[in-house]
């Protein structure tokens, strides 16, 4: 079977034009039709239609069946540059925030570790943990965006890591012996949720599993965590009479975004392999 890369500068040779005449013709760069005849990268599936409309052949002679697959898998899962601008500057006030609230918590230590008990300087340790493992995914995030090479296998370690940092922090308040079932609940819907979201999102993105059930139990893990956080801002103010602090609301917010970026992921990706089926028909 003859690669989409050897079939490409075939075509492009047969036309007798130039790697950069074929780039400027897509608005691509020279670096880029390269790494198709590499075999590096593949093009998306519309790029990849105004190829075979330019180079005076089918879509079929350029891309065999299982190489549809591959554009999808290969690709980074964003890859409009407007968006993938939005995404690096995410990433970037993420890792950022983050940074910052792991550094808050080591330099107040040694102020109120006097005032710590046992119980308290677990929570701490657990929450600082989880804070610079939430950094370091985002942090590898926005360099494998700026390098164009957050593809979906990447994307779905950054992503169950994220969810792995949540049951983490959060399973430091796995119920003790004792405590009512209505508290033993509450508390496991702050581990379970994410410990699924964890497993499909390994499953959907690094596997490539296509399985409905996977894609709905991340849409609905992401939409949790966003009705968990407003749910947790009205109780503060509805029952202790709180109102968030500018830090906190940042924080939340960023959370927010983190959801939404991976429903947007998660149906960019479906939306792909859904193109590559067709395609293939």
């Amino acid at each position: 079977m003859v690669e989409f890369g050897e079939q490409l500068k075939k075509a492009r040779e047969a036309k007798g034009m130039t790697q950069q005449t074929l780039a400027e013709h897509l608005y691509v760069t020279r670096q880029a039709v390269s790494r198709w005849e590499h075999g590096d990268r593949y093009p998306d599936l519309i790029t990849a239609k105004k190829l075979a409309a330019f180079l005076d052949v089918s879509l079929d002679d350029l891309l065999q069946a299982d190489e549809m697959k591959k554009v999808a898998e290969r690709n980074p899962i964003i890859e409009k540059p407007f968006m993938n601008r939005i995404l690096m500057i995410l990433y970037a006030c993420i890792s950022f925030s983050f940074l910052l609230t792991a550094a808050d918590i080591i330099l107040r230590f040694p102020i109120t570790s006097a005032a710590i008990d046992y119980s308290d300087l677990q929570l701490i340790v657990v929450n600082l943990l989880g804070l610079l493992i939430q950094t370091v995914v985002f942090v590898c995030g926005f360099l494998w965006a700026f390098k164009g090479r957050l593809t979906p296998k990447k994307t779905g370690v950054s992503i169950a890591v994220y969810f792995f940092s949540l049951c983490l922090t959060n399973s430091f308040r796995i119920p003790a012996p004792g405590l009512d079932g209505k508290t033993i609940v509450m508390d496991l819907l702050l581990i379970v949720p994410y410990l699924a979201g964890a497993i499909a999102t390994f499953q959907y993105f690094y596997k490539a599993k296509m399985a409905s059930f996977l894609y709905w139990t991340l849409i609905a893990v992401s939409g949790w965590e966003i009705l968990r956080i407003f749910w947790t801002v009205y109780a503060n103010i509805r029952w202790a009479s709180e109102f968030v602090s500018m830090n906190t609301a940042l924080n939340f917010l960023l959370k927010i975004c983190i959801s939404l970026l991976i429903i947007y992921q998660t149906w960019i990706m479906k939306r792909k392999r859904t193109l590559a089926v067709i395609s293939n028909e």
